[in-house]
């Protein structure tokens, strides 16, 4: 599965394909919880080792996307 954008679904932000689970939800678990990729996907049923680690690929190749979006306070 690849990482997806559905403004339908998770309010657009990346997801992993079909799942609905998104990827700072996985990232955080990594970096955040200290989980590691055997673990995430104990926590994930739903994924394999290969969507986790796509979905960390794709978190520290945009990681200033969600740095910014985590840091901006929730507009009015």
């Amino acid at each position: 599965m690849g990482i997806v954008r559905d403004s339908d679904h998770s309010d657009g932000a990346p997801t992993v394909g079909e799942t609905g689970i998104r990827v700072k939800d996985i990232a955080s678990a990594y970096e955040h919880s200290g989980y590691s990729p055997d673990e995430i996907t104990q926590l994930y049923p739903d994924l394999t080792l290969g969507d986790v680690h796509r979905a960390l690929a794709y978190y520290y190749d945009h990681i200033d996307d969600f740095r910014s979006s985590s840091s901006e306070p929730a507009s009015a």
